[in-house]
């Protein structure tokens, strides 16, 4: 039986280290890709109030005016929307999973069937906001408490 000497071994575990640390910075930079918005995206909302279906996950929209501009089914994960005013928006069935909605203006927004799990209500104006089949898992609530996991359209203490 053939026996590998020690330097073939040693060759060969340093290769397999190099493939080990080449994918790892692989799955690292697709990975940051992931909360990377779409500038086009942000553009095209800013000129036409009109986004639907957006690519605005990770973007900083912090103090920004989006009142009464068309968000629905945009993906705003991870977005910081904190002090935002989004006052009569349509954001039905977006994203807004771990968003920072801090002390931002929601009343009258179209909330229902939108993911909020893990976002920041925080000091958020949310009176007037329909929130009908919103999931709430884990949000922080309007008044900094947390809302239990399972938690839709109501936040459960």
């Amino acid at each position: 039986m053939a026996r590998l000497d020690d330097s073939a071994g040693r060759r060969m575990g340093r290769r397999g280290m190099g493939v080990l640390w080449a994918a790892m910075l692989c799955l690292l930079l697709t990975g940051s890709a992931v909360y990377g918005f779409n500038q086009d995206d942000l553009n095209t909302l800013m000129a036409t109030h009109i986004c639907p279906h957006c690519d605005l996950s990770g973007a900083n929209l912090s103090g920004i005016d989006l009142s009464g501009k068309d968000l629905v089914g945009a993906n705003l994960s991870g977005a910081n929307l904190s002090g935002a005013n989004l006052s009569g928006a349509d954001v039905s069935g977006a994203n807004l999973n771990g968003a920072n909605l801090g002390g931002s203006v929601l009343s009258g927004t179209d909330l229902s069937s939108t993911d909020l799990s893990g976002a920041n209500l925080n000091g958020a104006n949310i009176g007037g906001t329909n929130l009908d089949g919103s999931k709430l898992d884990n949000t922080f609530w309007t008044d900094g408490s947390s809302c239990q996991p399972g938690s839709i359209e109501q936040c459960a203490q």
